[in-house]
């Protein structure tokens, strides 16, 4: 395999059932095929998936397609991320395609200047409630690949509580044998911690509580690596930040940076730091929040989301890029 050559012009930002050919292992991806490649993914169980091909020299198309799979047989708008990476694991574009019911399109173009490895990892947001949806991948112009089209017999999955057998109650009002009633003590829909808005981009996971709102952003998608510098492509996620901010926001707003086990104690505490000030700049500068009472503090590696390593002691990248976070606390009571 090539290691990837450097782009001679850096590929263009857009705007904004488990099968055989799917992986969720970052190090072994499965190869994309010429064509329409089709998979399912949620944020329970079936993802994140990956994906590689071949691309360059030349100009390639990578077109994505989305169709979110409802919540309990309703629609409910969704986003789904497809990010582009090169073979040393550097994210190359970051992609988000948002669906209510129905399938949405997005084209990302680019061009390259010698033969590349790039990886694809198609992921949805870090919610309670699972989330997903069925999506198609399909690559055209300088492209080569080492596979066939992967899940061409894949269909969107069904999410939904009835089936033409049944109902939810029965024709007198009450429950019959069998059925499923959305008033017995089986529970509400509503779970505390869940919300009701929609993450986005590199914010992944929206938590809110009688008192307080959480916010979880990507740091891998909000910073270049080891920067703090906030990249332009993040700026539809800090924009619904903001949007929260203003509308929930009673009191204090804490901005917290987290790292992963990675380098030393005292520069993760750094670099966390500096970029939990990194979005409070953008928050007052670009946002003119000036009033909402911001403070930071970087954590480093000392408050874990997921564990950095598996149950055998290898080590996880999915766990690690988890960590890599920065989150923002809204209080919604003075």
């Amino acid at each position: 395999m090539n290691s990837c050559s450097p782009l001679v012009a850096g590929l263009l930002l857009g705007s904004y059932a488990i099968c055989d050919a799917q992986s969720h292992d970052p190090k072994s991806p499965a190869p994309l095929g010429p064509g329409i490649n089709k998979g399912n993914v949620d944020n329970k169980a079936n993802g994140p998936n990956y994906y590689y091909f071949y691309a360059g020299p030349g100009h390639v198309d990578i077109h994505y397609a989305f169709k979110e799979m409802g919540v309990f047989g309703n629609p409910l708008r969704q986003s789904l991320s497809f990010d582009l990476y090169d073979e040393k694991n550097k994210l190359i574009a970051h992609s988000t395609v948002v669906s209510v019911d129905k399938m949405e399109k997005l084209l990302q173009p680019g061009d390259l200047g010698a033969r590349s490895k790039l990886i694809i990892r198609v992921i949805s947001p870090d919610t309670t409630i699972r989330l997903g949806g069925y999506y198609e991948i399909e690559v055209t112009g300088a492209a080569a690949f080492d596979g066939k089209a992967a899940g061409a017999t894949i269909k969107p999955e069904n999410t939904e509580l009835y089936h033409p057998a049944g109902s939810l109650v029965t024709p007198g009002g009450g429950a019959s044998s069998g059925d499923i009633s959305l008033a017995t003590p089986q529970g509400p829909l509503y779970k505390p911690g869940a919300s009701l808005y929609t993450p986005v981009g590199a914010l992944t996971n929206v938590q809110e509580g009688p008192q307080e709102l959480r916010l979880t952003l990507a740091a891998d998608i909000l910073f270049d690596f080891d920067k703090a510098t906030i990249r332009p492509d993040a700026k539809a996620a800090l924009d619904r930040v903001a949007q929260i901010i203003r509308a929930k926001s009673r009191g204090a707003v804490r901005i917290e940076g987290f790292t992963d086990s990675r380098g030393t104690a005292d520069y993760n505490l750094r670099l966390s730091k500096s970029r939990a000030e990194s979005v409070e700049n953008w928050m007052t500068e670009r946002e003119g929040l000036h009033g909402a009472g911001f403070t930071t503090r970087g954590f480093g590696a000392t408050r874990f989301a997921a564990p950095n390593t598996r149950t055998d002691g290898s080590d996880d990248p999915a766990g690690r890029q988890k960590n890599r976070r920065v989150e923002i606390i809204i209080q919604k009571q003075d």
